[in-house]
Order: C-alpha cells, then sequence, then structure tokens
C-alpha cells in the first residue's frame, strides 16, 4: 500500500514537474510571478497532457498503463530542466530586484498571515480529499462510472447511448445518462488509480486539490505579472481560494466544475495579458487553454466562442469595429426575420438556431423565451454565503469600468477585458432567462455550479481594475495602441 501510494504521488507530481518546467522555459528572462506562474500553469497543461497519452495508449490498442506516459513525461521534464537551466545559466549576471525591499513590517506580517491561512485552509481540504470516499451526486452518476470501468478492464471501454446499449449482443459496451460528455475528467480521475494498481477513490480524488492549488499559483503569478505587489496579489489570490463554493468543490472532489473554472479562468487571464503587453507566449498559453475547454465539459465549447468578440476587439478599432458590429446586427435581424436557420454537419448532426429554440448536438435542445426571475440570481450572488462578498466587490469594479468607459477606453486591454465581461454575462444571462436552464436557479442547484466556472476570471478583472489605481503596483510594458 504504502509503495502505491508513492507510485500515485509520482504520477501526480511528474506531469507538473514537466509542465511547469517547459511553461518557465517560455520567458528567457525572471519577470516578477514567473514560477508561480509556471507551476499553476504547468499542472494544467502536464496532467491534460497525460489524458492525450492515455488516448494514444488506447488508440494503438496498449491496455492502459500508467509506465508509458509516465516514462513520455519525464523525458519531457528532462528535456524542459535543461532548457530552463540553459536560460538560467544565460541570465545570471542580471541583477534581481526585490519588490519587498524597503516595504513596512507590517505588509512582511500580512502576507505571512495570509500565506498561512491558505496553507491551513489547503491542509484541511487535503484531509477531507484524503479520507472522504468518492462523495457527489454526479460523480456517481456521471464523472467516476467510467473510469472505474476503464480501471478494471484496463482499456477505453465505449459508453453509448441507451438504446445502442440495449441491442448490443457483445455486452462489451456501457452506458450513462451522460454518454456523451468528453472523457478527459474521467481520464484525469483515471490516472492516479492506473499508478496505484486498482481502483482507489482516495486516488481517484487527488487532482482535485492539485487543481484548486493551481489555480491559486497561476493566480498569483499573472497577478505579479500584471504589475501587483506580492502583498496585493496574494490578497486577492486569498479572496479567490477562500470562496465557499470552490472549496466545497475541492473537498467534495468529483465534479467536472472546477476543472472547467481553472481552464478557462486560467485562458482568460493569459488573454488579458497578452491583450494588454502582446508577450505572444501569454498567448499560447491563452490558446492551449482555451482549446482545452470543450474537452472538460460540453458547455466549455460555448465558453471557448466568448474569447471571439474579445479577440475581434483587440485586433480591430474604430470603422473596421463599427462595421463588423453593424453587419452583426443586421444579420440577426435578417436571421428573425427568416424564423432562424437549419442545418446539418456530418458527424455532428442538425442544428436549429430559430428565435423560439436553440439545439446543438451533444448541448441539447432549449426552448426560448423570457421566463427567468431575478430574486434566486441576486440572492445567490449577493445573499448567500457561495461567495462571501464577491458580488459587491465585482459591482465596485464594474462601476468603476463604467466610468472609465464614459471617457472612452483608449487602452486595447481595458477594451478587450469590457467585451469579455460582456459577453460572459450576456450569456449567463440568456442561459438563466432565456431557457428552460431557469429551473437551475429556481431551485438554487447548478446556478451557483456555471457561476464558478467564470469566478477567476471575473476575479482577475477586478484585480485590474483595482490595481492600476495603487500606487504600490508596478507598472508593466502594455502594448502599443
Amino acid at each position: 500500500m504504502a509503495m502505491a501510494g508513492w507510485w500515485v504521488g509520482l504520477a501526480l507530481a511528474m506531469p507538473w514537474l514537466a509542465g511547469a518546467l517547459w511553461v518557465r522555459a517560455l520567458w528567457r528572462d525572471a519577470p516578477a510571478g514567473v514560477w508561480s506562474l509556471a507551476l499553476g500553469y504547468g499542472y494544467i497543461l502536464g496532467l491534460l497532457s497525460v489524458t492525450l497519452l492515455l488516448r494514444v495508449q488506447a488508440a494503438v490498442g496498449w491496455p492502459l498503463d500508467f509506465t508509458a506516459p509516465l516514462t513520455v513525461m519525464t523525458l519531457l521534464a528532462l528535456v524542459g530542466g535543461w532548457r530552463t537551466w540553459r536560460q538560467r545559466g544565460a541570465n545570471a549576471g542580471q541583477p534581481r530586484n526585490s519588490d519587498w525591499r524597503g516595504q513596512p513590517l507590517w505588509q512582511w506580517l500580512l502576507f505571512a498571515v495570509l500565506l498561512g491561512w491558505l496553507g491551513w485552509r489547503f491542509a484541511t481540504l487535503a484531509q477531507e480529499v484524503w479520507l472522504r470516499p468518492l462523495y457527489p451526486w454526479d460523480a456517481w452518476t456521471t464523472w467516476a462510472v467510467r473510469p472505474r470501468v476503464w480501471a478494471e478492464l484496463r482499456e477505453l471501454t465505449p459508453f453509448v447511448a441507451p438504446h445502442l446499449w440495449l441491442t448490443d449482443p457483445t455486452g462489451s459496451v456501457y452506458t450513462i445518462d451522460a454518454w456523451t460528455y468528453p472523457y478527459t475528467v474521467p481520464l484525469l480521475t483515471l490516472w492516479p488509480t492506473l499508478a496505484f494498481g486498482a481502483w482507489n477513490e482516495t486516488a481517484a480524488n487527488l487532482p482535485w486539490i492539485g487543481a484548486a492549488l493551481a489555480l491559486g499559483l497561476g493566480f498569483y503569478g499573472q497577478a505579479r505579472r500584471w504589475g501587483a505587489t506580492p502583498l496585493i496579489a496574494l490578497i486577492f489570490t486569498w479572496l479567490l481560494l477562500s470562496l465557499p463554493l470552490l472549496d466545497t468543490h475541492v473537498a467534495l472532489a468529483g465534479y467536472a466544475d472546477l476543472w472547467l473554472a481553472t481552464v478557462f479562468g486560467l485562458a482568460v487571464i493569459a488573454f488579458f495579458q497578452w491583450a494588454r503587453t502582446g508577450d505572444r507566449w501569454q498567448g499560447v498559453l491563452a490558446v492551449l487553454l482555451a482549446l482545452a475547454c470543450p474537452l472538460i465539459k460540453l458547455e466549455g465549447a460555448v465558453w471557448l466562442l466568448l474569447l471571439v468578440p474579445a479577440l475581434l476587439t483587440a485586433w480591430l478599432r474604430g470603422w473596421p469595429l463599427r462595421v463588423l458590429a453593424a453587419t452583426a446586427a443586421l444579420l440577426g435581424v435578417v436571421w428573425w426575420a427568416v424564423d432562424g436557420v437549419e442545418f446539418t454537419l456530418p458527424g455532428l448532426g442538425e442544428f436549429r438556431l430559430k428565435p423560439e429554440l436553440i439545439q446543438v448536438p451533444y448541448l441539447g435542445l432549449f426552448n426560448l423565451g423570457y421566463r427567468g426571475t431575478w430574486e434566486p440570481v441576486w440572492k445567490n450572488v449577493l445573499i448567500l454565503a457561495n461567495w462571501h462578498l464577491f458580488g459587491y466587490l465585482a459591482l465596485i469594479a464594474a462601476g468603476w469600468t463604467l466610468r472609465a468607459a464614459a471617457g472612452g477606453l483608449t487602452e486595447r486591454w481595458r477594451r478587450v477585458e469590457l467585451a469579455l465581461v460582456i459577453a460572459s454575462l450576456l450569456a449567463l444571462f440568456v442561459l438563466f432567462f432565456l431557457t428552460d436552464a431557469q429551473r437551475w436557479a429556481e431551485q438554487y442547484t447548478s446556478i451557483n455550479r456555471v457561476f464558478l466556472e467564470f469566478i477567476p476570471a471575473l476575479l482577475f478583472w477586478t484585480l485590474t481594475v483595482v490595481v492600476p489605481s495603487c500606487s504600490t503596483c508596478r507598472p508593466v510594458q502594455r502594448l502599443p495602441e
């Protein structure tokens, strides 16, 4: 048992190390927060790479095993370590400035208190993950069923529609209600159990504590890259990691929402950085994680599309942007006038985009029409304890942004942020006020799980609103307008 635990630790640590070293190697210099950024983004990219290796392993007909993917990740870690060592040697003579130099004692003490607070929080969450068996309802019915079967059979046995399962004479296929859901989260659950040697619920849940830690590290590192001082960056990281609902999704490991919140949030944050500074490696991180969103959950494909308006805002300005907006509005009017469109894509199925309904393969059919009420929304966001004071902080940031917009948003990154925030809020409005998902809000159920997927990105947006107005924050080089 003890040896199996060591293998599980190695199976999680080696992809993390490989991802962190490769992300760190993207920057030749040593900017503030780069190692924290590398550790956060590296964990996510490393484990996502493992899921791709498991898919390759199954595609070539090999039994599922952790040895071959672990070997590949070890080789990647060695190469990434060599690249990082070379860059460190090239920059050995450069002076290093400390942001703590000359700072008052109270900032040191507050930083230590918050860091200890977060350490204790993660210790208690790790204890929950370690001791609690698989518990969440969706894990029982959706996310953990497939990895349990795959762990027992050592192959990616297909899960098919119920009617196909009923008519299959071989008994070699399985079914669940959510048989169309992506494989990535089940593969993340499967990976440590392969290292353990058998199905083990503690091992299966361990990636969730790593995902929360990676989210905090990536958030802190990006805050430092934005120009926040260590204390301000940690305050906002503490605000993120102390959110009750986020901690619940760690303690009750098994849902996919924490993974989508982490992947989408870190993608948006890197996108903001690219829009501000033009750093191509931030753009690479944004693209890699954004493309991974549909692999986490089906709605991840929709959240990926939310980046399109922001990307167009970054590329276009002035009359080209106004022409594009007018064209989009005209197409919307035409679409409404002709009662929508219907078409079929080979391999996907039928699409129906009409004023009264939307049907998208795998996502489902949504009847459209205003039916929502605001009471459950403002209660969940502003009154109940799921988000502490985040709702009020977001309102302050929104007021600050509207005030800046009234004077004209001359900076590219501000326009990009505003476009993404508006697109995200519009998507949530359509979901909870114009579709049958409105009952999720009225029942106080999935509304908060969906909100969670946007919270890291929105909290970083509030940080970017505050930081430029903070006299203790270091400015960074901005992308030329």
